[in-house]
């Protein structure tokens, strides 16, 4: 090993040394989970491996390394959104499938499309998959509370769109049924024929 290299691996040491704690705790702060914090805190120290020519030296360092795991995390951010988007993408593209003769089961259906991806996701994996919110938080990378109460919301929300689309359903039923009626004239009903 050249004196170069060990140099620049003693640096680095000493720069993990003395800011790993302080970038883990920003990380785990700012993350969306310990998942993802741990991946942040591992792609900022990767990244001034990379870059140790450009780290500053002293506490300026500590600034660097917290702009580099501020970065690191808004692209975890971007790539979550995007995944999610494409995700919706393809559940709004796949094809459909015929319609149910159940009139409930079309309810359902109708009103899981209409909720927001990660409200179908959590309630087709507890409902459909059979899941406990602690395998979900497990699926979602997220807290065991956290599952619990998206949970809790995404079943609301979906009670809330199911019940709009069964009273329009049932509205619908109401009109059509009235407009099914046969009509007679006043006049033929009370035998005032011409």
């Amino acid at each position: 090993m050249k004196e170069g290299e060990r140099e620049r691996g003693r640096r680095f040491g000493a720069l993990y040394e003395a800011y790993s704690a302080d970038i883990v705790a920003y990380c785990t702060w700012r993350a969306d989970s310990a998942s993802d914090a741990q991946d942040a805190v591992a792609d900022v120290f990767l990244t001034a491996w990379r870059r140790l020519d450009d780290v500053p030296r002293g506490d300026a360092a500590r600034v660097w390394l917290y702009a580099t795991a501020r970065r690191t995390l808004a692209n975890q951010r971007r790539s979550i959104r995007r995944r999610a988007a494409l995700a919706e993408r393809l559940v709004l593209a796949a094809p459909t499938q015929e319609p149910s003769s159940d009139p409930e089961e079309y309810l359902v259906r109708e009103a899981l499309r209409r909720l927001g991806p990660l409200d179908r996701e959590v309630l087709l994996l507890s409902e459909w998959e059979g899941l406990s919110p602690a395998r979900i938080a497990s699926v979602l990378r997220c807290r065991k509370v956290t599952a619990r109460s998206r949970l809790h919301r995404a079943r609301r929300r979906f009670r809330s769109a199911f019940e709009r689309l069964a009273a329009a359903e049932r509205a619908e039923r109401r009109n059509r049924q009235a407009s099914e009626v046969p009509t007679t004239s006043v006049t033929h009903a009370l035998g005032e024929d011409s």
